[in-house]
């Protein structure tokens, strides 16, 4: 039989990975199950010296929402003269497919924009359609396919929204056929929309919000979103909106911007910055709702907007200078590693990126007993403060100014490449 040569070898292998592999998708915050995890990705054990390829990149101008993804198009948010611009991008090689300028309304006067004016709130790809939050709180609904304008709502006005210094953060999460959104202020803590008319289907009571992104989880077989509040973490029953729990959590700043993490299926983690720290919280089932007990805690652990991964029952997570493991089942510090400033985390097989602050890509093995670096590699310039997107093989990165795609694929071992002898 014929020797393959690595060429046609590497092309049939493509071919093969192509039709084997599943559709992949990133078409919300944190991925397919929002917890930063890329599942069925296939990508290389280890880089080249001169670190893995970039495919293509793509001028920007502001904001720090995360790049979403489908089977056609990469989506990104960022900023054009006054208002936000929403794109879509050709996968392949970055082009422009279409783009929709939206109106924002100007920031605040008790808002902070030394670090731009967004947009900073993840969107959410939902049915077709892709959902768009800007920095004053203006909330669109586009058409995926077009970039047509279907329906759009001003949260202050319409809803009461308290819209945040550092400008609206939240990512909106799709539930039960509604589009879930925190909203915070005088009307509701979150809103449940119709996805295709815009109509306010479910809501709240009224509940301060913080930046961090909701989720969605069971206790006793009943459905809760639970968010982060300026100085506490909230559950909310899904069936009706009414506050199921809730438990304080502080710091000298009054929000919270990273979290919670849930472990499937008892213990919540919540942490922040500063004073704040970090609690590993039970809730369980009671006669009167949710009872909740906090376990364990910790001053020194003090996530501040780093998203954290949480890989069985441990928790990965960057803070001030270090990367760290910890176990939720005792809040115990298992180890700390200097060198991963305000990193970012997505888990892909059983290897783990991480993109920190200052535009380093890393390549890693995480674990309880420590954290294994099998790359590093300058992708973009500081600050770098986006959790990046993988699907399938390639990574979609950011920051204000730079959308990198960086190719991570497996090549073909030695055996690969000479079987068929």
């Amino acid at each position: 039989m014929p020797r393959f040569t690595p060429c046609i070898t590497l092309t049939l292998w493509f071919l093969s990975l192509a039709t084997s592999l599943p559709a992949q998708e990133w078409t919300q915050w944190g991925g397919p199950e929002r917890n930063f995890h890329a599942s069925g990705s296939r990508i290389a054990p280890s880089w080249p010296e001169a670190g893995p390829t970039e495919i293509w990149s793509h001028s920007l101008e502001g904001g720090y929402a995360g790049v979403l993804v489908d089977s056609e198009r990469v989506y990104v948010t960022t900023r054009r003269g006054d208002g936000d611009l929403v794109q879509a991008l050709d996968p392949t090689d970055g082009k422009v497919l279409w783009e929709h300028q939206t109106a924002d309304a100007p920031p605040l006067e008790s808002q902070v924009i030394e670090f731009g004016v967004g947009p900073n709130a993840t969107p959410l790809l939902h049915d077709g359609r892709l959902f768009v939050v800007g920095f004053t709180g203006r909330f669109h609904a586009l058409d995926a396919t077009s970039g047509e304008l279907l329906w759009s709502h001003d949260l202050v006005e319409s809803f009461g929204a308290k819209v945040h210094r550092f400008g609206y953060s939240n990512s909106p999460i799709a539930h039960g056929g509604q589009v879930l959104l925190l909203v915070g202020g005088e009307q509701a803590g979150a809103i449940g929309f119709d996805p295709a008319t815009g109509d306010a289907r479910w809501r709240t009571p009224p509940i301060d919000t913080s930046y961090s992104a909701p989720m969605i989880f069971e206790i006793g077989g009943r459905e809760q979103l639970v968010f982060m509040g300026p100085e506490e973490v909230v559950g909310t029953y899904l069936s009706d909106g009414s506050v199921s729990w809730r438990h304080p959590h502080k710091n000298r700043f009054s929000n919270n911007c990273a979290g919670p993490w849930w472990d499937g299926e008892e213990l919540l983690f919540v942490s922040s910055q500063a004073d704040g720290g970090s609690k590993t919280l039970r809730l369980s089932s009671s006669e009167q709702g949710v009872a909740v007990r906090e376990i364990a805690s910790s001053k020194k652990v003090k996530i501040f907007h780093s998203n954290g991964l949480r890989v069985g029952q441990h928790l990965y997570a960057s803070y001030d200078q270090f990367l760290a493991g910890h176990d939720l089942r005792t809040g115990e510090t298992l180890w700390k590693e200097r060198g991963f400033p305000g990193a970012n985390l997505i888990q892909a097989e059983n290897r783990a990126l991480a993109l920190d602050e200052n535009g380093i890509l890393f390549l890693l093995t995480l674990s309880p007993r420590g954290v294994e670096v099998h790359g590093k590699h300058q992708i973009l310039s500081k600050p770098s403060w986006t959790p990046p997107t993988l699907v399938g093989a390639r990574l979609y990165a950011r920051n204000k100014e730079k959308l990198v795609a960086i190719e991570l694929g497996r090549a073909p071992t030695s055996t690969e490449e000479t079987r068929g002898q």
